[in-house]
């Protein structure tokens, strides 16, 4: 049961750096000291200009309001799931409500994510689609190290 409920939560974090990597970031436009993926560098690395590059830029805009709704979804259940967690007696019933829509919303994130590099891709070159894989997994690294040294 421990290492499920681990495999939960390592999954959804994750989800979270998968989330942070493909959506823009309003807050790093504003504060240069946040720093997310960079995608307007990567598409001049990547060659994109004028209308590909707004293309591809697009793509991200497309889908970030349906996953700010989902994720705020997934934090409202995550506190009701702590809340029944924390019963003296926790109601299965609930707890299982609690992690179905947790778990509905985590594939309805991933869904997002798996269409949002379709359409990316299908942009791209091949080319130019190994390049922002690469590019990615950089920053995929980045982002994991960078947590494995805030101790979360």
């Amino acid at each position: 049961m421990r290492k499920r409920i681990n495999s939960f939560w390592t999954a959804g974090i994750m989800m979270l750096l998968a989330l942070a990597l493909l959506a823009p970031n309003p807050a790093a436009a504003k504060d240069p000291a946040v720093k997310g993926i960079e995608k307007e560098r990567i598409a001049k690395e990547l060659g994109l200009a004028g209308d590909k590059a707004q293309a591809f830029l697009a793509v991200g805009d497309k889908y970030h309001h349906t996953r700010e709704e989902i994720i705020d979804r997934i934090r409202k259940h995550e506190e009701g799931l702590e809340q029944a967690m924390a019963a003296p007696q926790p109601d299965d019933a609930k707890i299982k409500g609690l992690v179905a829509a947790i778990t509905d919303d985590h594939n309805r994130l991933w869904d997002t994510l798996r269409v949002q590099r379709q359409e990316e891709m299908a942009l791209l070159t091949p080319a130019q689609q190994g390049k922002y894989l690469l590019a990615l997994k950089k920053w995929h690294r980045e982002m994991c190290l960078k947590y494995e040294k805030q101790g979360k």
